[in-house]
């Protein structure tokens, strides 16, 4: 934790803004980098006065924006014909993707928007919303409105937290596990919920020996 600190405060101080960009767009292509930290120490910055509160906001935004598209296109241009051809079994049947499709395209929004604030889920959540290919104006909407949330949080936090941020990431750092224990726990109960859902919408069809024609109950 402590060279992680170390490491994005040396970033901060030498890249200033163009630091937090970079570190946001790499997250959302993908790549695990320490956005909590850099956004928590650039709020720690404007506590400072070295930062301005609107524009680190602004160019985290722009970063991580920026990042989500590049993955978006990825998965959309590239994606199906990958997953088509070594992954089927993913989603075993033609139906289920055909499911998570339609999922995407009607429902992405809320997925995206939401995605965009839970750690870990922001480096992955753009490629789903390319493969399934939700409309990209949706898409982008929601990226940027997610986008701006999470770092509105983060350093306002670190605005609040001041000179305490080290001391609060140590705590925060106790928390990780549950939470995502917690997370893993409500997406599987999501999936059970929508498995079940679809479920009841299939109408079973009945044995045509059932059938009885009306017309010939009248009959001798």
């Amino acid at each position: 934790m402590l060279a992680a600190v170390h490491t994005v405060t040396q970033w901060l101080n030498e890249a200033g803004y163009l630091a937090v960009y970079i570190v946001l767009l790499v997250e959302s292509i993908g790549i695990p980098s320490p956005s909590e930290i850099i956004l928590l120490f650039s709020g720690y910055e404007v506590w400072l006065g070295h930062f301005s509160y609107p524009i680190v906001v602004l160019v985290a935004a722009a970063g991580s924006t920026t990042g989500a598209t590049g993955a978006y296109f990825i998965a959309r241009l590239g994606g199906r014909p990958l997953i088509l051809k070594h992954f089927r079994w993913v989603f075993r049947t033609p139906e289920r993707l055909a499911y998570w499709e339609n999922y995407f395209r009607t429902k992405g929004d809320k997925v995206v928007l939401i995605g965009r604030i839970i750690s870990g889920v922001r480096m992955i959540i753009s490629f789903p919303a390319g493969l399934f290919e939700m409309p990209y104006p949706r898409f982008l909407l929601y990226t940027i409105l997610g986008s701006i949330m999470w770092p509105l949080i983060a350093v306002t936090a670190g605005y609040l937290l001041g000179p305490h941020v080290v001391s609060g990431l140590e705590a925060t750092k106790k928390y990780e596990t549950p939470v995502l224990i917690g997370l893993v726990l409500l997406i599987a109960l999501w999936w059970w919920y929508e498995r079940r859902k679809k479920k009841r919408q299939i109408i079973t069809p009945v044995p045509e020996d059932d059938h009885i024609d009306a017309q010939d109950t009248t009959k001798p």
